[in-house]
C-alpha cells in the first residue's frame, strides 16, 4: 500500500527534469530575441549551409489569435528555433539571463530526445555553436 505521504513512490517526478543540455543562467543584458538574432547572424558566416526557422510564441498572442493557432496545430512547449542541414536537425530553446523553462518545454524537449533528436536550452550564441560543432553540424571555427 502506498501512503499519500510517500512521495518517493510516485512513478514520475512532480517537476520534469531536462535530459538535454541546459546552459546555466548568465548576467548578460541581451534579451532572448537579440540572442537568437545574433546566433543566426553568426551562422551565416560559420555555418552557411544550415537553415533555420522560428516557431512563434503563442503565449504573447491574444485569446482569438491563440485559439486560431491551436486549430492550426500549435503544440505547447515546442522550442523557439529549429535548425537543419543535410541529415541533421537541432531544436533550440532560447532564454535570456533570467529565463526559466516551462514544464511543457522540458516535456517536449525530453520527448524529442526520446525520438533521437538533438535539443538544448541555450542562452548564448557561443554555447549554441559549441553544441552544433559537437553534434556534427557543418560549422567552421568562429574564432
Amino acid at each position: 500500500m502506498i501512503l499519500l505521504t510517500d512521495f518517493d513512490a510516485l512513478e514520475s517526478p512532480l517537476k520534469p527534469v531536462p535530459r538535454f543540455p541546459v546552459e546555466p543562467k548568465d548576467k548578460l543584458p541581451d534579451d532572448e530575441v537579440t540572442r537568437q538574432s545574433n546566433f543566426r547572424t553568426m551562422l551565416r558566416y560559420v555555418g552557411p549551409s544550415i537553415t533555420s526557422w522560428a516557431v512563434p510564441n503563442a503565449g504573447k498572442r491574444g485569446f482569438k489569435a491563440q485559439a486560431r493557432v491551436k486549430k492550426e496545430g500549435l503544440t505547447a512547449g515546442v522550442f523557439d528555433e529549429h535548425y537543419a542541414w543535410n541529415h541533421g536537425i537541432v531544436f533550440l530553446e532560447w532564454k535570456d539571463a533570467r529565463g526559466v523553462m516551462s514544464d511543457a518545454q522540458i516535456d517536449w524537449g525530453n520527448a524529442m530526445v526520446d525520438r533521437g533528436f538533438r535539443v538544448a536550452c541555450v542562452r548564448t550564441p557561443t554555447f549554441a555553436l559549441a553544441l552544433f560543432a559537437e553534434w556534427g553540424a557543418p560549422v567552421r571555427d568562429a574564432r
